[in-house]
């Protein structure tokens, strides 16, 4: 009878290192501080928010978000690496508008370490699909269907973009289009860090 039982026990222990092997396995080739030109979902931010948007030498919150292939991500992975978050939608003319100019200044950083997310605001992935097509973009887009992360960041109006340091301080917050001069100067004080 105890053999019968030490059998089971080390079958039972076989089947649970052999299925969590892949997982492990997965997670330590993943490369958390690097991000693909790709479209991602953010996933719901549970429990409460903060009571104020994010300022200029505030902690940018924290949020999630998940590649079609389940590798999943957080902001927080990219601390050491300048960022603007960018949160718009595809009907929002200043944000069409803006978008050209954000995608070329990663493509001229991203060298650097520079990472945009460009968080769309409630559309569906088709519709970014087609406009990231239309507009010829490769900059990073995380689709916030629920809104949450919109929320997290107190986000009024679209456009709004953060410009966040290395150290994962905010050092800009801007409201409305960005143009030439403010996403330069944005982006003087987040790479000079």
């Amino acid at each position: 009878m105890k053999r019968w039982w030490m059998w089971s026990v080390l079958l039972v222990v076989v089947m649970l290192v052999a299925a969590c092997a892949p997982t492990a396995h997965r997670e330590a080739t993943v490369r958390r501080d690097t991000l693909g030109e790709d479209i991602f979902l953010a996933k719901p931010i549970r429990g409460k928010t903060g009571m104020s948007a994010p300022a200029r030498g505030v902690k940018a919150p924290d949020f999630t978000f998940v590649s079609e292939d389940g590798t999943e991500y957080h902001l927080r992975d990219f601390v050491g690496h300048p960022i603007v978050l960018n949160f718009w939608a595809t009907w929002c003319p200043p944000c069409r508008a803006e978008m050209p100019a954000l995608d070329a200044a990663y493509q001229a950083h991203k060298g650097e370490g520079l990472i945009v997310l460009a968080v769309n605001e409630m559309d569906g992935r088709e519709r970014v699909a087609e406009f990231r097509q239309v507009m010829g973009l490769n900059l990073p887009m995380v689709l916030d269907t629920q809104g949450t992360v919109g929320k997290a960041y107190l986000v009024r109006g679209l456009p709004t973009s953060f410009f966040v340091a290395a150290d994962g301080v905010v050092a800009l917050r801007w409201t409305g289009m960005l143009n030439d001069t403010v996403l330069q100067k944005g982006l003087d004080l987040i790479m000079s860090k």
